[in-house]
């Protein structure tokens, strides 16, 4: 059975840190995971059982704005939807915390992903230690209409 948790600041990302560094250094390549960030964002962990699946952080920006990031499924639970799980529990956290704006920068190979979240590109592509990401928002005021069938003839068609 799949269960997700939010908690905050230290304990939360000692909760996702084991996933995050696997996906992002050691499968992706990256240098680093952990950032100043981490000590006040809110942190969902997502598990199969006993085993840690599925990450992801939420985090202020401005007033009414918040960020998500760090944003990982484990290898083998990837194309199960559980991103969009992770997402909903992130974006539902931020709206009950009165957000209005949810911004992220996404790796050029999620941007579909987040396209199917209703994310839009907000600015210009730019390089993080290799990797192309594009900045993206998505305003919470307007409602979105996101059934799996919809999801799924939206990805066939990119």
């Amino acid at each position: 059975m799949l269960t997700f948790k939010l908690r905050q600041g230290e304990e939360g990302y000692q909760t996702t840190k084991q996933l995050r560094e696997q996906v992002f250094m050691t499968e992706q390549g990256f240098s680093y995971d952990r950032d100043d960030t981490d000590a006040i964002a809110w942190h969902i962990a997502g598990y199969d059982g006993d085993v840690l699946i599925a990450a992801g952080r939420l985090f202020p920006i401005a007033d009414g704005v918040f960020g998500i990031g760090r944003v990982a499924v484990a290898p083998e639970y990837r194309r199960q939807y559980v991103g969009d799980t992770v997402m909903r529990a992130l974006e539902d956290k931020a709206v009950k915390l009165c957000a209005i704006e949810i911004r992220l920068n996404a790796q050029e190979q999620a941007v579909g992903f987040y396209q199917t979240q209703g994310y839009t590109p907000c600015g210009e592509l730019y390089t993080e230690e290799g990797c192309p990401h594009l900045p993206m928002r998505k305003d919470l005021t307007k409602p979105i209409h996101r059934c799996a069938d919809c999801a799924k003839k939206k990805s066939e068609q990119q």
